[in-house]
């Protein structure tokens, strides 16, 4: 292995629960890699499907186990039980474009200070359908835009530094959801951020994706962003760190009305319609009237 190889190998970290029967193709995105990974290595956290068999087919990828602890205590191990200067965390129901690695290695280069890249990805639907995803570019300091929204879209596009993201504690957990979020806006305080606007991975979804559930997830961003908001109010930033709150409740209470519309009505779209409704009250009834009044507007034609 070359000095400049040694330098720039990437650990890749594939955490799994119950998803076996996604992990071959997860895998075998990262055999694919123009720039090989240095390490490969899958986290079973107390998964009752059997991951070990699928990794078994994978000769020099390691698998560690571990009782069920969350996304976060996953991809910590992970990184802990690696030793590679990069590090990426791909879920395993999702995929990379074979030049991820490559391109964010390229990436990087250019700003040692930099605590991660990212880029682009494609959006994958069970049937085989793809759409490009909207790709939200960053400046190198970008605290405020993320404060306000969370311009990356999908994790596995992020290729991250080691020393950094160790410096700031890893994964916070016992976050249920938003953890990587809550790293990003940790590192992003404190270090230059890159992006690039090419695809470099795929986002697969299915009825399992955690972000299907707008109420569950809107009450972990909110509870992010209020963890950084003397970060903010220190940085001169709390109207975007409110601005990134407003957002939010827009964004989750926009996807419920669009599942409330094509999807089952139902008690369980009942209450994550209750739940935001006693998280965002304003909006929630704002989009109805805002409905009602284009309903009314439609009918006078």
């Amino acid at each position: 292995m070359t000095d400049q190889a040694q330098d720039e190998g990437v650990a890749v970290i594939i955490p799994t629960y119950n998803h076996a029967h996604f992990l071959s193709a997860a895998l075998e995105s990262v055999m694919r890699q123009t720039h090989p990974a240095a390490e490969i290595i899958v986290v079973d956290d107390g998964s009752h499907d059997h991951p070990e068999k699928i990794v078994a087919e994978f000769p020099g990828v390691l698998i560690i186990r571990q009782g069920n602890a969350g996304l976060a205590a996953a991809r910590n191990a992970g990184a802990n039980a690696s030793s590679a200067p990069f590090l990426l965390f791909l879920d395993a129901d999702d995929q990379l474009k074979p030049n991820c690695i490559e391109l964010g290695l390229e990436s990087l280069r250019r700003d040692p200070d930099a605590a991660f890249s990212y880029g682009a990805y494609e959006l994958v639907y069970a049937k085989g359908e793809r759409r490009a995803a909207q790709f939200l570019a960053v400046p190198l300091t970008a605290f405020a835009k993320f404060l306000h929204t969370n311009p990356i879209g999908m994790h596995g596009t992020v290729l991250y530094r080691r020393a950094p993201l160790e410096a700031a504690g890893g994964f916070r957990v016992g976050l249920p959801a938003c953890e990587d979020y809550d790293l990003y806006l940790r590192l992003a305080r404190d270090h230059p951020i890159l992006c690039r606007g090419e695809v470099l991975a795929e986002y697969w979804h299915h009825d399992a994706n955690m972000s299907r559930d707008p109420a569950f997830m809107l009450r972990w961003c909110l509870h992010v962003l209020n963890a950084r908001k003397g970060d903010a109010d220190a940085a001169g930033l709390t109207q975007e760190l409110l601005a990134g709150k407003r957002w939010w409740r827009q964004h989750y209470a926009g996807i419920w009305f669009g599942n409330a519309k094509v999807g089952p009505r139902n008690f369980r779209l009942y209450r994550q319609g209750l739940s935001l409704l006693l998280m965002a009250p304003g909006t929630m009834i704002g989009i109805v009237l805002r409905r009602i009044s284009n309903h009314i507007r439609w009918m006078l034609r």
